[in-house]
């Protein structure tokens, strides 16, 4: 089996965890974040191109700094078992809405009898080698964590989280704030975040949440959020190429 890292340990025993998004279209992207101490990374292939082929490249560059790759997949479907067959130690689904769909994720992450996952002689069984022990493992090892980001999902948070099988519920901010048509910020989002981290916790399950600056998350682990995705690495690079450019233009007098 694929060696594991231990921030998904300490990821599934509630204990604090800090990741970032990776989207840029190269393993090396991988690598550098994790020198950089980012663990585990989460390979974004919601809102970028990235193919089957090239997450299970950079998977490999994740596993080869002992760093833990998640994926966040398109959506329920069957990039799950894709994901982690190609050696993800868990997958990220968004825009999740019903306890239904909530269980047609545990069934895709899940061996039986906890779910209806299919064995395979992929990357995360050693090509087969591994499969005995992989199908044993993988239930109590594998994350699952469920993103909530809409309206709906904020309605459902408490049934969402209580599946059996769902580790986690991600908070997503951003697109919670598009669904309900209010501010970052504001009173009523505010409010809709706390609700779900609230609704979570009654559950008896862990919450995660992603901010662009984390000046935000001391405020939300309070409330009980454990996990946390900073930026990622498009916003890393653009931000301080950004800044280096401006500041050298001020050193020339421009």
């Amino acid at each position: 089996m694929i060696s594991r890292s231990n921030s998904v340990d300490r990821l599934l025993a509630g204990e604090i965890t800090m990741g970032t998004f990776v989207g840029i279209s190269s393993p090396a992207t991988v690598e550098i974040l994790a020198r950089r101490g980012f663990d585990p990374v989460c390979i974004d292939s919601e809102h970028t191109a990235l193919g089957p082929e090239l997450i299970e490249n950079m998977i490999r560059a994740a596993d080869s700094f002992g760093v833990a790759a998640l994926v966040r997949v398109p959506g329920v479907g069957p990039e799950i078992g894709r994901a982690l067959d190609s050696g993800a130690l868990g997958v990220v689904v968004p825009r999740v809405e019903t306890p239904e769909q909530a269980q047609a994720c545990v069934d895709m992450v899940r061996y039986p009898p906890q779910g209806q996952r299919g064995a395979g002689p992929g990357r995360s069984t050693a090509f087969g080698k591994d499969l005995v022990a992989s199908v044993r493992e993988s239930n109590s090892s594998v994350a699952l964590i469920l993103q909530v980001e809409t309206e709906l999902g904020l309605q459902n948070a408490y049934e969402i989280a209580a599946v059996d099988g769902v580790d986690m519920i991600f908070v997503g901010p951003g697109d919670l704030a598009v669904s309900m048509g209010v501010g970052m910020g504001s009173e009523k989002h505010t409010a809709a975040v706390a609700g779900i981290l609230a609704e979570v916790k009654r559950a008896g399950k862990l919450s995660g949440i992603f901010s662009l600056t984390g000046g935000d998350l001391p405020h939300w682990r309070e409330l009980g959020a454990t996990f946390f995705l900073l930026s990622g690495d498009v916003s890393f690079l653009g931000e301080q190429a950004e800044a280096e450019r401006t500041r050298v233009l001020e050193l020339l007098g421009e």
